[in-house]
């Protein structure tokens, strides 16, 4: 039997899998805070920044100044010295993603520093190889 061309085409479309794309694929983990008298700890700071790509202590040094708080880091949690709001907290590390993780051409987290000077890096991306110099 013959099947004309249009029958075919259609039974071709049929079985082709349908494959959803994903905008993108970084996706931060809650942040755990937990508060201990004067002191905020942040359980799985190590996670955070392992998700990131960023060093614990660049990090670190951005939320205290930020945060105008003195912090410690102590195995993978991150302690201050001082009363921080949680809302504040998450506010503050999505401001560090978009200054320090986030491509500013196409928006992607895939990106890494390379040192020019003592106090600037460059922000390359691994996905469109931009490079955009950042302060530290």
């Amino acid at each position: 039997m013959v099947e004309d061309y249009n029958t075919l085409l259609e039974r071709v479309y049929k079985n082709i899998p349908r494959h959803e794309t994903v905008s993108d694929r970084f996706e931060l983990p809650d942040i755990e805070v937990l508060t201990q008298g004067n002191k905020t700890i942040v359980r799985n700071f190590g996670d955070v920044c392992g998700v990131m790509r960023r060093e614990p202590l660049l990090v670190s040094k951005f939320l205290s100044k930020e945060l105008a708080v003195p912090s410690s880091i102590d195995d993978k949690r991150l302690i201050f010295n001082g009363k921080v709001d949680q809302r504040l907290l998450v506010s503050k590390i999505q401001e560090f993603l978009n200054k320090y993780v986030r491509c500013k051409v196409c928006g992607r987290y895939d990106t890494h520093f390379e040192s020019v000077d003592r106090n600037v890096r460059m922000l390359v991306c691994e996905v469109c190889g931009a490079r955009s110099p950042v302060r530290l």
